[in-house]
């Protein structure tokens, strides 16, 4: 198993109300839910908010709701390594994003 290289914010919901998309999220992945099932190892384009990166199926598990997905940012460009940098920081202060994946 890998080791996490950045640190992870997990999202939480205190009254359970919210329909979550995004479970946690760092520099280097996310964990979100998706519609469909992908299978490890297979390279993904996932957008968060209006940055849209490559990533890694680590792993895929089923849901009553979907499939809940493990994934790794992959051959991020400098540029948008900044992004998802400042987007993580976002998120560790309660920075609302969105999470879909477009392939």
């Amino acid at each position: 198993m890998l080791e996490r290289s950045s640190e992870r914010i997990e999202f939480i919901d205190p009254n359970g109300s919210m329909k979550i998309t995004l479970f946690d999220l760092s520099a280097t992945g996310v964990c979100c839910l998706h519609s469909k099932i992908k299978q490890k190892d297979e390279e993904v384009s996932v957008k968060l908010n209006d940055l849209t990166v490559r990533a890694k199926v680590v792993y895929c598990q089923e849901r009553t709701d979907g499939y809940r997905m493990g994934l790794r940012f992959w051959q991020v460009p400098a540029d948008k390594q900044k992004a998802l940098n400042e987007l993580t920081d976002g998120f560790s202060r309660g920075l609302s994003i969105r999470c879909t994946i477009v392939d």
